[in-house]
């Protein structure tokens, strides 16, 4: 089985809430990076202490479209923050 990165998190909760979301839909994930990650924490420096979500290849697709979704609503939820300030 090969898996395809398909999500860079840029935090913690981003993991969390991502590996949620795929498996919730029974998307088998693989967090590359997971606890090496965890090691140095703070600002993400290539492939240092960047972690990946990754899926196997025969289901990118479903993965990406579910991602689309909750990119779409974290900046629908920014903007409105954004704009309540």
């Amino acid at each position: 089985m090969s898996f395809v990165q398909v999500f860079s998190p840029q935090s913690e909760s981003e993991v969390i809430v991502v590996r949620s979301l795929l498996e919730a839909h029974d998307i088998p994930v693989f967090v590359r990076g997971r606890h090496f990650g965890s090691l140095l924490p703070g600002i993400q420096i290539g492939t240092a202490n960047m972690q990946s979500i990754m899926v196997p290849e025969e289901r990118v697709a479903d993965a990406l479209e579910l991602l689309a979704s909750f990119q779409s609503d974290d900046r629908k939820t920014n903007n409105r923050e954004d704009h309540d300030a």
